[in-house]
């Protein structure tokens, strides 16, 4: 079967990548050995150009295969791979003709580096054209040549922009690093690709094109032979590991192998070959599979939910939001990003005024970045309105409530709501912990509601919980869903049980920071255990971030439904009781925060009920806090709270910060064994009670010499 169609006249050879059967255009083993035989025919060719581009609508080129790149057993096998590839794009490299890459779509991985390897590249500016190295992500690095041709292109600080953080940019911000060398109207793509194509034929438009990728004027010049200079090229690297560490703390291999792979000042060849012996030793690791596990994750989920929730949904155009906290206006910022015009209602201005500030310090925050002009923001914010009275909420197609955590006032504003909204209207509450279902008894239309539980801070956490109540009908959840995506989240479909996936196997983990607390754990040590586990934040600064208020209040919803297992510590009961410490917002919790000073509450040691402090090692402490979540995740699947391992993995991952090179807190279980976490938690019940009793489907498993994913 030919996935790559050649047509030509008597100038020009037009390889055009369609995949068969393929919704996207992959680099696969056939594709590239197809690609190969096709190279060594056009090299004995006399057309003078030679393009490249694609039949598939907003793809160019997706990278590998990475189902091929999860198959790889060994370094040697991944260096064949990687070697293949190097010396078919070094084959186009070296074609007589003129080669350009025409982009109108993705163009990212191997797709990028099959454009790098072209002397030009025309982009369309359509808005799934994305051009970059994501490689990173899934714990390798660019191995067909990328790493060589884009600092060579770019200059070195812009490629490891890129290539460090799997970035991918649009066709205008390509267009202004000079990773392409002309961008044209995706309308018009057609007359104007030709065009473009006609151009080439002059060498002067092709010098012209040259030219513009040199430094202009004196300053320019100067900048880029100081920048070229071997000093000048160890500070970036030096800069950019420090970078890295700060970010990953060391704990994705792959950042740090690229900036090796540019430690030593080489020639092509050579840094070619460094390249290859870096990938070589990446690609068959742990972290490399469960990042890929992960993408493969997220990419199922999408399948059963497409599967599952069929239904053909129109995006809403406005919105409504119900309470204008943190959450609110985080809410109301991602509606109003999103183009939608927004209501956010509460019982006063001051309280409306606070949501406005939030949204503002997310849309700066993007301005800061230079992903958004003033102006922009300026129309974005134009489209957020305040009110005390419901005005506006007879056009909103869907509304978020995000109240106080308190069920009575819940219930009051959600059926005040429902009257005041369309007939068809979405409802939804953004509720962490409560009961979607007993919310829904007060409604005249509980089929048409259900939850909605984003996460803080909502401009950076992709995880929304789409929260089932029993009377939710599936084109709510289909709607949900639907929206969820729309608005660049990763939205998981989970029962209505108290906390619901995240929350119900988070809080577990915070109480027992504060049960450690008291039988004598040092704050700090706690925290750096868990920090070099992989996540990114400690129990006790998370407590301190998320609000002590706020998990004390879950926690107590917890203990509730689930009894004494999820029994409250006492000293968090006290923290947030006669102490009344709020955590960071209020300057004081495990931590006291006084401008960038941040040291430990010292005082907790010498509250009621706290043992003095003894030393716990690392592993002590992590098996307390982790395998409490495992437990509590079995239960979990076990009573159809989530379908699967994988999507609680995911959900972990995306909703809390569990480290994704770990796979997930699944998958980490499965890497000791569940006989092993069985083992663990057993002696864990006898030494510290009921909290850690095993659940029935972990031991199950065990019993069975299955893990969680069989």
């Amino acid at each position: 079967m030919k996935h790559i169609q050649i047509e030509k006249n008597d100038w020009l050879i037009r390889v055009t990548f369609d995949l068969q059967d393929q919704k996207i255009n992959k680099l696969s083993a056939e594709v590239m050995k197809e690609l190969c035989k096709l190279i060594k025919e056009i090299k004995t060719l006399p057309q003078k150009i030679v393009s490249f581009e694609s039949a598939k609508k907003n793809i160019f080129i997706a990278g590998a295969d990475i189902e091929e790149l999860q198959q790889i057993e060994d370094p040697e096998m991944a260096r064949e791979k990687a070697q293949l590839g190097q010396k078919i794009f070094k084959q186009i490299e070296l074609l007589p003709q003129t080669t350009v890459a025409i982009i109108d779509g993705a163009c990212v991985g191997g797709g990028c580096e099959l454009a790098l390897a072209c002397d030009f590249r025309l982009a369309s500016d359509n808005s799934k054209t994305k051009i970059g190295l994501p490689e990173v992500k899934l714990g390798i690095i660019p191995g067909w040549g990328g790493t060589q041709r884009l600092p060579r292109l770019i200059g070195l600080t812009e490629a490891l922009t890129i290539i460090l953080a799997g970035k991918i940019v649009p066709a205008a911000k390509a267009y202004r690093i000079k990773l392409v060398d002309q961008v044209i109207s995706s309308a018009q793509i057609a007359l104007q690709k030709e065009q473009f194509l006609e151009n080439l034929k002059d060498k002067r438009f092709q010098k012209q094109l040259l030219k513009r990728r040199q430094p202009k004027g004196f300053l320019q010049k100067v900048t880029a032979l100081v920048m070229n200079t071997h000093p000048a090229r160890l500070y970036i690297l030096k800069k950019a590991h420090q970078n890295v560490m700060k970010t990953t703390k060391g704990h994705y291999p792959a950042p740090l192998a690229v900036i090796e792979v540019y430690r030593k000042r080489c020639n092509f060849d050579e840094g070619i070959q460094r390249e290859l012996d870096a990938f070589s030793n990446l690609a068959s690791t742990d972290i490399c599979k469960n990042l890929i596990s992960l993408f493969f994750l997220n990419e199922q989920v999408k399948k059963e939910q497409a599967e599952r929730y069929p239904q053909v949904i129109e995006l809403p155009n406005s919105a409504a939001v119900l309470g204008a906290g943190v959450m609110g206006g985080g809410i109301a910022w991602l509606m109003a990003n999103k183009g939608l015009a927004v209501r956010v209602k509460d019982i006063n201005w001051a309280s409306i005024e606070l949501g406005y500030q939030q949204a503002v310090t997310y849309f700066h925050q993007l301005q800061k970045r230079h992903r958004m002009t003033q102006s922009a923001v300026d129309r974005a914010m134009n489209r957020i309105g305040g009110t005390l009275k419901y005005e506006g909420f007879n056009h909103a197609q869907i509304a978020v409530e995000a109240v106080v955590e308190v069920m009575d006032v819940k219930k009051q504003v959600l059926k005040e709501a429902e009257e005041k909204l369309p007939v068809d209207s979405l409802l939804c509450t953004n509720t962490s912990a409560l009961s979607v279902t007993e919310m829904a008894s007060v409604l005249d239309r509980p089929e048409q509601f259900c939850g909605m539980h984003f996460f803080n801070p909502v401009n950076r956490m992709p995880l929304v919980e789409i929260v089932k109540g029993e009377k939710s009908s599936e084109l709510t959840i289909a709607k949900a869903i639907a929206i969820s995506k729309a608005w660049g989240k990763v939205p998981i479909v989970v029962g209505d049980c108290p906390g619901f996936l995240v929350n119900r196997i988070l809080l577990p983990y915070l109480n027992e920071a504060a049960y450690l607390l008291q039988a004598g754990a040092d704050i700090e040590k706690v925290d750096l255990a868990i920090n070099e586990f992989g996540i990114p934040m400690g129990p006790f600064q998370l407590a301190d971030e998320v609000g002590i208020d706020v998990g004390y209040k879950v926690a107590a919803i917890l203990e509730e439904g689930f009894g004494e297992r999820m029994a409250v510590a006492p000293i968090l009961a006290h923290i947030y009781g006669p102490l009344k410490l709020l955590g960071k917002k209020g300057g004081r919790g495990f931590y006291h925060y006084e401008g960038k000073e941040v040291e430990v509450n010292k005082l907790l040691y010498q509250a009621p009920g706290v043992a003095s402090t003894r030393d716990m090692n690392q592993e002590d402490i992590i098996n307390r806090l982790i395998l409490v979540m495992v437990n509590e995740a079995a239960r979990c699947i076990d009573e159809g709270v989530v379908d699967n391992a994988g999507q609680l993995d995911l959900a972990m991952v995306m909703g809390t910060g569990f480290p994704a090179w770990r796979g997930g807190l699944c998958r980490w279980a499965d890497s000791i064994g569940c006989d092993e976490v069985v083992k663990r938690l057993n002696k864990l019940h006898q030494e510290v009670g009921l909290r850690y009793e095993v659940a029935p489907y972990l031991k199950e498993r065990a019993e069975q010499g299955l893990g969680f994913y069989g």
